[in-house]
């Protein structure tokens, strides 16, 4: 048996708007100017100096992290060490 399918109904539009749906979209393209390109290479920039210190700062607590295991490691050898020789 087949079901009865709901129709959705479809506003009507005239054939002028039909047709300038069907345009492609890559024809109203225009090159971008110079502001413009001078801003999008100012948040690039900014995105790279932001990433570069985000890594770095990153980099930073984790030679810090490894610094304070090191030192721990270091004195629990050193109190092993001692108590051993006592």
């Amino acid at each position: 048996m087949k079901a009865n399918k709901a129709k959705t109904k479809r506003e009507k539009e005239s054939s002028s708007v039909f047709f300038q749906n069907l345009r492609p979209k890559f024809l109203d393209w225009k090159p971008p100017t110079e502001e413009e390109k001078a801003l999008e290479v100012k948040a690039r920039t900014e995105a790279r100096e932001a990433e570069l210190k985000r890594v770095t700062e990153l980099a930073r607590d984790r030679e810090a992290e490894k610094a304070a295991i090191r030192k721990r490691y270091r004195s629990a050898a050193a109190k092993n060490k001692h108590r051993v020789r006592s």
